[in-house]
């Protein structure tokens, strides 16, 4: 193999890792645009924000709030445009069951009492130029 070659492939692999770091950064920040504007429409509709990002050896919530006497726990989802599917087809069954007991968690470790605990989701979708879409289901678990 002439040297040519061979730092052409170095500088080839250097810049997937380049890539590879940037991604999971502004995968992070999109969550966190997410989920910041997934907060200010919840509160707008009268939801109560309680706590952001709260994690346990279990998992995450990202968002935990009063709606009346309901205790929620709101699963934030944002994509930058749907070729992957839309943001909520990410959320399982699983996935749905785990954050149920987060919350009870959350609840336990906070001493929170409510006479209902439920699972909300939120998908947005944020592209450049355009409108975030929100779509919000209410009791997803």
């Amino acid at each position: 193999m002439d040297s040519t070659a061979a730092h052409g492939t170095a500088v080839a692999g250097a810049d997937e890792a380049r890539l590879r770091e940037a991604r999971p950064s502004r995968n992070r920040e999109l969550g966190a645009r997410g989920e910041a504007l997934a907060a200010g429409y919840l509160e707008g509709l009268g939801f109560r924000i309680l706590d952001r990002n709260w994690r346990n050896r279990h998992g995450e919530l990202d968002l935990v709030a009063r709606e009346g006497q309901a205790l929620v726990a709101i699963e934030v989802k944002t994509r930058s445009g749907t070729g992957y599917g839309g943001p909520l087809e990410a959320i399982t069954a699983r996935k749905s069951a785990r954050l149920r007991r987060l919350l009870l968690d959350w609840a336990r470790a906070h001493e929170a009492h409510a006479p209902l605990l439920r699972v909300d989701a939120i998908g947005i979708v944020l592209r450049r130029g355009e409108a975030p879409r929100i779509e919000h289901l209410r009791g997803i678990s």
